[in-house]
C-alpha cells in the first residue's frame, strides 16, 4: 500500500464502471473445397470479390461451397473460410517439373521450408513454388533478371556510359578465337560466359573463360587484334541492341524458327526474350533454344529475312524503369551486384482472365541476406516475395546464384558486404505439377470444421455446411455447435432430395431430417436454389443454408439477433432464380412438424424463408431460432463481463455490483423487445457459505423471451343493423 512518512496526499483509483458489452452475433463460418488459397487455416473475407481473389473462381468441383459462401456474403461482410483439399494427392505447382510438393499454408511452409522459422530450404522445386496447392498454380510463370557488372560503377551507382572499361588489356586472334590478356587482365572476376565485349572496335561474345588471361570468343568481324588493346564490356541487362549481338539471323515467311550463322543463341538469348529481326522489324518471343544456331519463337514471321542483324530484350523490361544493378544498402556496405527484378505472370489467364497478364512485380530486390530498404524493412528477395506475394513462395536460390570460385563471387544469401555473381542472367520458368487432387472426403471437411471448435481461439456464430453429406452435417451439429454452445449450424437436404425428384421431395427431406440429431443449435431448411454462375456463364443448383445463415446476419444488422429471420421483411432469399422444390401448404405443414423451415416462392413477394424453427424435437422455447440466438447473446455477453469478477471477494458488495451491472443490460434488451421480463438473483440466498468455501460465485438470471408470431387468425363477423358492437364483444 502506498504510504508517506511526512505530511502529504496520496490518491488511488478504483474502477467500478463495469458494464456488459454486447458481443458480435454475426460471425459466419464455412469449410469446404476451393480451387486456391490457404488450406486448413481460417481466412476472413468480407465480400465475394475477396472470396474469389483469395480462394479462386469456382469450377465444377468447388462451386457448391463457393456459392454457399458467396450467398452468405450477399447479406453480411464477415465470413471465416477454411479450404479443405484432399491432402492425399493435392499438390503445389513448382518451377522444377520433376518434383512436386504439398504446402498447405503459411504455418506449414514456415515449419518445413523457411530457415528463419526452423524449416530447411530445399533445392528440389526450383527457386519458387505456387503459394497454395491446386492446379490453378499451373497458370503461373516467374521470371528473375539479375544484375550485370557493366551496369554499375565500383560504388554501386549506375554507369552513365554505354559500356565500362575492364582492367588490363588483351590481344585477340581471329583464326583461333582466342583472348590473351596482358597487363592485369582479370577475366574470371570481370567477365562471364555470354558477356558482350568490344576489343579494338570489334564486338565479341565470350564463349569460355579459362583463367584471368585466357578465353575464347566469337566475332562478327574477321581481323586479328594486336596486343595491348583496351577491353570494354558492353552494358547489359534488359536488352542488347543489334550492335552488341554477334552473328546474323535468318527467318522464313510463315516459319517460327530463327537460324543463325556465327551465332551463339545459347549464350546470347533466354527463353522468354523478345527478339527483333532488323530486316523485318518483327518482334517475337523466344519459346525454345534448340542449339547455338536455332531458336523457336512464339508465332511465325510474316516475311522472309536472310542474314539480318537481331537484338534481344527481356520480355518484362517494360515493367521496370531501370535494369538491376547494386542496391543502395549493399553499396553502402561495399557489396555489389545484388539487385534483381522479379515478375509473376498469369501465363494461362486463369487468375486474371487474360493470358500473359503480369500479376506482381518486385523491383530492386536484393539477393543479399540482411539487406534493408530505405524504410528499414528487409529488402532480401526471399522476404519480399514471402511477405508480399499472393501467388508464390521462395524455396531456394537458383543455381545461377550459387557461388562460383571461377568468378570470385558470393552465393545468393550471403551478407550485404558480398559481391554477387554478375552474369546479368535471366531465370524464367512456367510453374507445373500443380494438382487439384481428388474430391475432398468427409474426413477432410470435418478436419476443416475443427478449425471452428475452440471457443477461445475463434468466434463463430453462424456455421454453414454447404453441400456436406449427412455424416458431416451431424459432425457440425454435435462436435462444433453443441460443443461450443454459442453458435448455430445451418444444414440443407441433399441435392438428390429436391432436384429432379418430383413427387418424392417431402418424403426424402423429412427422411433426411430424421437422420439428424435433436438440437436447438441446428437449423434445417427445405432445399436448394437455382442461381447464375457469372464466372462460368452457367446456372447452378446451390444449397440454401448459406442464405438462411445470411438472413440471420441481415436480421442482426437491421434489428437484433432475437428477432425472427423469417418472413417478407427479413427472410428474402437473394440471387435465386427459382426453387427446384417449392413446397405447397400441405407440404409446408409436413416439413414444419419436423422442424424443417420451408423456403417458398410467393407471387409478388419473391422467394422467402417461411419458418423459424430449430431442430430441437421436444416442445420448448428453444425450438425457435430467435430464442436460441437470444440466449447465445445473453450468455456470451454476461459471461464475458463476469470474467472481470474472477478473483474478487464473494461478499455483499461484489454481489450487488454484479446485479447492478447485469440489470441495465437486460433492461436494454427488454426495451428492444427481446425479452418480456427478467430477474437477477445474486445474494446470500444462492451464494451460501458452502458456495463461498468452494470459491464459487453464483448469479441466477431469469428471462421471459419474446415469441415470434407463427400463426395469425383473422375472424370476420357480420352484424345486423341496429346491433351495438359492445353487445357482441362484451366491451
Amino acid at each position: 500500500m502506498p504510504f508517506t512518512i511526512s505530511p502529504g496526499v496520496i490518491t488511488k483509483e478504483i474502477d467500478l464502471t463495469t458494464v456488459v458489452p454486447e458481443v458480435s452475433m454475426t460471425e459466419g463460418g464455412i469449410a469446404g473445397p476451393f480451387r486456391w488459397g490457404p488450406a486448413y487455416e481460417r481466412t476472413v473475407v468480407s465480400n465475394e470479390s475477396e472470396l474469389s481473389g483469395i480462394f479462386g473462381k469456382p469450377d465444377a468441383a468447388t462451386y457448391k461451397t463457393f456459392f454457399t459462401a458467396a450467398s452468405y456474403l450477399a447479406y453480411s461482410a464477415n465470413l471465416k473460410v477454411v479450404r479443405t483439399p484432399n491432402i492425399s494427392d493435392v499438390k503445389n505447382a513448382t518451377m522444377d517439373a520433376s518434383n512436386t510438393v504439398y504446402i498447405a499454408n503459411d504455418e506449414d511452409y514456415e515449419n518445413t521450408y523457411d530457415p528463419a522459422m526452423g524449416g530447411t530450404q530445399s533445392n528440389l522445386y526450383g527457386p519458387f513454388v505456387a503459394k497454395f496447392p491446386g492446379d490453378l498454380g499451373n497458370s503461373l510463370k516467374v521470371s528473375l533478371c539479375g544484375a550485370s557488372k557493366a551496369n554499375t560503377n565500383s560504388d554501386g551507382t549506375l554507369n552513365a556510359n554505354t559500356d565500362v572499361a575492364l582492367s588490363g588489356d588483351t590481344a585477340w586472334t581471329q583464326s583461333g578465337g582466342v583472348l590473351a590478356g596482358t597487363n592485369g587482365s582479370a577475366y574470371t572476376t570481370e567477365l562471364s560466359v555470354g558477356d558482350v565485349i568490344t576489343v579494338g572496335g570489334q564486338t565479341l561474345v565470350v564463349l569460355t573463360i579459362g583463367s584471368d588471361a585466357a578465353g575464347t570468343a566469337g566475332s562478327a568481324y574477321g581481323s586479328d587484334i594486336g596486343a595491348g588493346t583496351a577491353v570494354r564490356k558492353m552494358r547489359s541487362g534488359f536488352s542488347e541492341p543489334s550492335t552488341q549481338m554477334v552473328g546474323t539471323a535468318a527467318v522464313t515467311a510463315n516459319g517460327s524458327v530463327i537460324t543463325g550463322t556465327s551465332t551463339q543463341f545459347t549464350t546470347q538469348l533466354n527463353v522468354g526474350d523478345i527478339v527483333t529481326i532488323s530486316a523485318t522489324e518483327d518482334e517475337r518471343k523466344v519459346t525454345a533454344i534448340t542449339n547455338a544456331t536455332s531458336v523457336t519463337v512464339s508465332e511465325p514471321f510474316v516475311t522472309t529475312a536472310t542474314g539480318s542483324s537481331f537484338s534481344r530484350t527481356w520480355e518484362y523490361a517494360g515493367s521496370f524503369d531501370d535494369a538491376p544493378t547494386t542496391t543502395t544498402n549493399v553499396a553502402k556496405n561495399n557489396g555489389a551486384f545484388d539487385e534483381i527484378h522479379i515478375v509473376v505472370e498469369d501465363e494461362d489467364g486463369d487468375f486474371a482472365g487474360a493470358n500473359n497478364t503480369v500479376l506482381e512485380t518486385y523491383s530492386g530486390a536484393s539477393v543479399a541476406s540482411g539487406a534493408k530498404s530505405e524504410d528499414g524493412q528487409s529488402n532480401y528477395y526471399k522476404d519480399i516475395v514471402n511477405r508480399g506475394s499472393s501467388y508464390i513462395r521462395w524455396m531456394d536460390h537458383d543455381s545461377s546464384g550459387n557461388a562460383d570460385a571461377a568468378y570470385g563471387t558470393s552465393a545468393w544469401g550471403s551478407g550485404v558486404t558480398s559481391t554477387f555473381n554478375a552474369k546479368g542472367g535471366v531465370v524464367t520458368a512456367s510453374l507445373t505439377g500443380g494438382s487439384a487432387g481428388s474430391t475432398s472426403t468427409d474426413g477432410n471437411i470435418q478436419i476443416g470444421l475443427d478449425e471452428f471448435k475452440n471457443t477461445e481461439e475463434v468466434d463463430v456464430t453462424l456455421l454453414m455446411t454447404a453441400d456436406a453429406s449427412a455424416a458431416t452435417q451431424i459432425y457440425a451439429i454435435n462436435n462444433i455447435a453443441e460443443y461450443r454452445k454459442d453458435c448455430v449450424a445451418f444444414i440443407s437436404p441433399l441435392q438428390a432430395h429436391v432436384v429432379n425428384n418430383a413427387g418424392s421431395e417431402l418424403t426424402d427431406v423429412r427422411g433426411h431430417r430424421d437422420s439428424m440429431p435433436s438440437s436447438s443449435y441446428a437449423v434445417m431448411d427445405s432445399g436448394w436454389k437455382y442461381m447464375y454462375d457469372k464466372y462460368n456463364d452457367v446456372y447452378r443448383y446451390i444449397p440454401l443454408n448459406g442464405d438462411i445463415a445470411g438472413c440471420c446476419a441481415f436480421t442482426d444488422d437491421t434489428r437484433d439477433p432475437f428477432w425472427s429471420p423469417a418472413g417478407s421483411v427479413r427472410g428474402n432469399i437473394r440471387n435465386a432464380i427459382k426453387l427446384p422444390f417449392n413446397p405447397n401448404k400441405t407440404e409446408r405443414d409436413g416439413l414444419y412438424k419436423k422442424g424443417i423451415n420451408p423456403v417458398v416462392g410467393m407471387p409478388g413477394q419473391g422467394i422467402l424463408l417461411f419458418g423459424d424453427k430449430t431442430l430441437l424435437a421436444k416442445p420448448s422455447a428453444f425450438d425457435r431460432i430467435n430464442v436460441r440466438r437470444l440466449f447465445i447473446l445473453l450468455e456470451k455477453s454476461i459471461a464475458n463481463m463476469a470474467k472481470s469478477f474472477l478473483f474478487e471477494f464473494n461478499d455483499e458488495f461484489t454481489r450487488s455490483r454484479f446485479t447492478a451491472t447485469v440489470e441495465p443490460f437486460l433492461r436494454g434488451i427488454k426495451s428492444r423487445q427481446g425479452i418480456q421480463d427478467f430477474a437477477v438473483i445474486c445474494d446470500d440466498s444462492n451464494n451460501t457459505p458452502d458456495n463461498i468455501d468452494r470459491n464459487e460465485f453464483r448469479g441466477d438470471i431469469y428471462v421471459k423471451p419474446s415469441r415470434s408470431i407463427n400463426f395469425i387468425q383473422l375472424q370476420f363477423v357480420a352484424v345486423r343493423s341496429g346491433v351495438e358492437f359492445s353487445e357482441i364483444t362484451g366491451g
